[in-house]
């Protein structure tokens, strides 16, 4: 028994969606096919007749990068090296080409094997983004890298017109502790764990960002970056109309404290200022006598320091 595969009226479809016509459709087949569905058939046909996106997907993948980095550097004429890999990492990632993937319906097409859909009944989200990869590194091969650009572009063109004009909006956690420092607050801290798994078969992390030992927010995501990111950013909107009550006593004790702990200082001052002086005096001579000695080891150590 033959693999299933895609008809020719499914390319059809899928070649209108694109906005490309292959010359060579075995390209297109090998950015849909799943490498769960090669090792399904192994047994039973030539691998050299079937083959999964992963060899594609390696060279879309340096192209996209390239494609979009180049347009980057050319639109954003004033960001700096930090700025535009920012940029392009906001661009290329898999929430990004996983949306542009399922815009374009390649799930509909993606050949899986039984226990890769078992597993995941859903299409998993780093299995489009995949996909969308092969598929830019078919059309590399088939129709010449004007043709790939042109695709990255017709795709993703809107993204990176926003980047290059716009920037990346700054990180939830990073905009968090900013404000919550400005604050006079300590920095927060994020407590995560695994919450569950999803349809799609991957873990979900719940994550809960913590001022001063208090629960501010929590956030839910597929890695654990996401989920603190998520709680940052809902916290970051519950601290947006000013700071809760309970938050703005913590910071006005942190305030006392601190002068508390200031005036402390400014009192014992002198004392720990004759102390620290004779140390200094006793210090010195004392290097001084080591140093006399030409076997002392610590002349040894002191020139195998400088040699």
């Amino acid at each position: 028994m033959a693999p299933e595969t895609q008809s020719e009226t499914d390319l059809d479809e899928l070649e209108a969606r694109l906005g490309v016509t292959f010359i060579n459709r075995n390209l297109l087949r090998q950015a849909l096919t799943h490498e769960s569905y090669v090792n399904e058939w192994s047994a039973e046909i030539d691998q050299t007749e079937l083959r999964s996106y992963e060899r594609l997907e390696f060279l879309g993948d340096a192209v996209l990068n390239f494609t979009v980095a180049n347009a980057l550097f050319e639109q954003s004429g004033s960001a700096n090296e930090g700025e535009l890999s920012m940029g392009r990492a906001d661009i290329v990632c898999k929430d990004s080409l996983a949306k542009a993937a399922d815009r374009l319906n390649l799930g509909g097409y993606i050949l899986r094997g039984k226990g890769e859909t078992a597993f995941s009944p859903n299409i998993r989200d780093s299995v489009l983004e995949d996909s969308f990869e092969a598929i830019i590194g078919a059309i590399h091969i088939d129709r010449g890298f004007d043709a790939a650009c042109q695709f990255i572009f017709d795709q993703l063109g809107h993204q990176i017109e926003h980047v290059a004009e716009h920037g990346v909006e700054k990180d939830p956690k990073s905009a968090f502790q900013e404000l919550v420092q400005g604050a006079g607050l300590k920095t927060p801290r994020y407590q995560t764990e695994t919450a569950n798994v999803d349809l799609n078969g991957e873990p979900q992390y719940l994550a809960r960002v913590m001022v001063g030992g208090r629960q501010v927010a929590a956030g839910v995501g597929l890695s654990k970056s996401k989920a603190q990111k998520n709680a940052a950013a809902k916290a970051r909107v519950l601290f947006a109309d000013g700071i809760p009550d309970e938050f703005a006593k913590l910071a006005a004790q942190g305030a006392r404290s601190g002068r508390a702990r200031l005036n402390s200082e400014t009192a014992e001052s002198p004392t720990k200022s004759r102390s620290q002086n004779w140390r200094r005096v006793g210090n010195l001579l004392g290097f001084l006598g080591l140093r006399k000695g030409d076997e002392s080891a610590r002349r040894r150590l002191v020139y195998r320091r400088s040699d």
